[in-house]
């Protein structure tokens, strides 16, 4: 299970791997209630005054929820035996320090120091281990998280909803709407002429596209039957290797002094605060 927590406590009665995340001091409920009422979806009312996009963005939210609830995510804003109410909610737009941040997490109510906030199995988590079991030879030991993580996102964005993760992947951004640099078109990069934002962002965009030609030259070719060129476009893996830059996590596992990079559904809403002093924690669960 990925645990977020309000910071780190024992967990009791779940027999899985846990993400935990740390946020900075009052001990969570010991042990996993079974789950209890559905959340009340109050964020999805409303719908009859929505545009169609409006109402396509929400219905996408909401079978986000359906699918994380079906895979054992507590959500409940009920208190269940032994477990405080789940205290997030999503909402289609969120703001930061007065500016647009876009789909986010809100607290529906106050949270302290060490509340348990979330569980997500691990099973949902997307790692360089896991595209390993998806792509097979396809990810080898030597290939870089950040490449194993883009072929993994769009080889099952390509699957549709026949994917595991097609409700997650159905939330997800695209490159326009995060807005990198490095994606920008060449009258709007003309405006960084004289800064250093220019260079990085060229260099940037050299990396990706020599990442992109290796891929041509090794992986995709000896792997098109499961990693079709057609299928794995320069843009598909700019937006793959887009998606890990604004929401890949590194999770720190506290047992064995490691990390490793992962896209962890629905925690990924949380948007991210300079002034934040949270970490994410790969941890046992007994």
């Amino acid at each position: 299970f990925f645990s977020l927590f309000a910071k780190r406590a024992m967990l009791a009665a779940i027999a899985a791997q846990s993400l935990a995340f740390h946020a900075p001091r009052t001990a969570p409920p010991s042990d996993r209630s079974a789950r209890a009422v559905p959340p009340s979806l109050g964020w999805l009312g409303g719908a009859a005054s929505l545009t169609d996009e409006a109402k396509a963005a929400r219905a996408r939210e909401e079978a986000l929820v359906s699918w994380l609830q079906d895979n054992d995510v507590y959500m409940s804003p009920q208190s269940g035996w032994g477990r405080a109410g789940h205290p997030l909610r999503v909402e289609s737009d969120t703001s930061d320090d007065f500016e647009p941040s876009g789909r986010g997490l809100i607290a529906r109510r106050s949270i302290i120091q060490n509340e348990r906030l979330l569980e997500v199995p691990g099973r949902l988590v997307m790692t360089k281990a896991r595209a390993q079991e998806v792509l097979g030879a396809a990810v080898p030991e030597e290939m870089g998280e950040y490449i194993a993580l883009a072929l993994l996102l769009v080889h099952e964005r390509a699957k549709g909803s026949a994917s595991m993760w097609a409700p997650y992947i159905g939330v997800l951004p695209s490159i326009e709407d995060v807005g990198p640099s490095y994606a920008w078109a060449e009258a709007e990069l003309a405006l960084l002429k004289g800064s250093g934002a220019l260079d990085s962002t060229r260099s940037f965009q050299a990396k990706l596209h020599a990442e992109y030609a290796a891929l041509r030259e090794t992986t995709l070719a000896r792997h098109a039957d499961v990693l079709p060129a057609d299928v794995v476009t320069y843009d598909a893996f700019v937006w793959g290797m887009t998606m890990l830059l604004s929401r890949g996590v590194d999770l720190k596992d506290e047992d064995a002094g490691t990390g490793q990079l992962g896209l962890v559904p629905y925690a990924d809403l949380l948007n991210h605060s300079p002034y934040s002093s949270s970490t994410f924690m790969y941890t046992a669960i007994p």
